[in-house]
Order: C-alpha cells, then structure tokens, then sequence
C-alpha cells in the first residue's frame, strides 16, 4: 500500500497560525471581521484570505524576518522527527495549506526539513497590497475545495491518505482519509461527526499512532 501524510500546516505543523500573527502586526484588528465571516461560512476561504492579505501592504523581508524571530512562532514538537519516520518507512509527506507559500518555505528552511513538497497560496507583495490566489492540481485558481483537491490527486497516484490537521477546513480531506489525527477544531468537527480519528498534542503521539 502507498502512504501519503497529508498534513496541514499552522495550527498543525506550528502551534499557532502564523499568518494571524502577520495580520494583528500589519493590519490591526480589522481583519478579524472577515474571520467571523469565514468561520461562520458566509465567504470562502480563498474570499477570506483575498480580503485581509489585500490590507497588508509590508515586504516580504520584513514579513519573514518577523516570521523568523517571533515567539509566537512555535514549532509543534516532534515534527522534524515525523518527516524522518516517514522517510524511513517509504511514505510521502505532502503539506496543504491555506496559509502562504512564503513563510512555510522560510519556516521549513530554518528547521531544516529540505524536500518536501509543499501546496499553499501563492503570493505576490504589492505596497497597493499583497496579492494571493490557490492554484489546484491543474493550475486553475481555486475559492473553495483546495485541500480536497490535493487529497483527491493523491488518491489518483495511487495513494491512501493519513490525514493531520487542526481547523475545521480539513474535514473535508479528513472524510476521504484511511486514518486522521486530529487535535483543535477538527478533533471537535470529527466526534461532532462521529468520524474515527486519533486526537494529538504533538508529532510524537502522531509517530506512536503510526507505530500502533
């Protein structure tokens, strides 16, 4: 059987959302209107994230350095282990992401975790305002369905999905998935639905669920 861990990224693979911290820095509380809207499913998340990163008009240096440097930026234990596992065992480490290219790649970079192949909004900086769009498999530009669209071209290669995640939007991948670790509002989406899952505070429990 092949494997693939799909894996989301803030909130999963760091412990809070990197790009909120962006947001509260260089836009100020305004932003937060939106997120009601989107968490309470009135605009998508492609709409969402459209919206509040046209607010922010700051470089991509000074972003990242920020990124970089944060305490707020904490990497859930484990993770570089888990990509190490992984390898070991033959099976594909794929991040799918609604936050930005960039400052994944940063992260990933500083960790040290080289290779893996990484699905999230492109970016394009602007002083009029940061410009963002989801491209899926096929190179068309995606509002809602992104993370499902990755889980579905990997199920098309021929692979099983483990899923981990963290936020309400990766249900939708978590119901197609052989098995799903789950900790923050997917693990409460999850028992809401009665969808098996194996709740996680960090990628040690995920490694130990693996070995089990």
């Amino acid at each position: 059987m092949k494997i693939a861990l799909q894996c989301d990224f803030d909130g999963t693979v760091t412990e809070e959302d990197v790009s909120f911290l962006l947001l509260d820095t260089y836009v100020g509380s305004q932003w937060r209107d939106y997120l009601k809207e989107y968490i309470e499913g009135r605009i998508p998340v492609g709409t969402f994230n459209k919206k509040v990163f046209g607010m922010m008009k700051t470089d991509r240096q000074t972003m990242t350095e920020l990124v970089l440097n944060s305490e707020r930026v904490k990497i859930r234990p484990g993770f570089r282990e888990l990509v190490e596992y992984c390898s070991q065992k033959d099976y594909k480490v794929v991040i799918v992401s609604n936050g930005l290219i960039f400052y994944i790649e940063a992260i990933l970079e500083k960790l040290g975790v080289n290779g893996l192949e990484v699905h999230a909004a492109e970016n394009h900086f602007s002083p009029d305002g940061m410009k963002v769009r989801y491209l899926g498999p096929d190179g068309t530009e995606m509002e809602v369905g992104y993370k499902e669209a990755y889980t579905e071209l990997l199920e098309k290669q021929g692979y099983s999905i483990i899923y981990i995640g963290n936020g309400i939007s990766d249900i939708f991948s978590s119901r197609r998935a052989i098995r799903v670790f789950a900790t923050g509002d997917l693990l409460d989406k999850c028992q809401e639905e009665d969808l098996e899952c194996t709740p996680f505070t960090d990628f040690h429990d995920v490694i130990r669920g693996l070995e089990d």
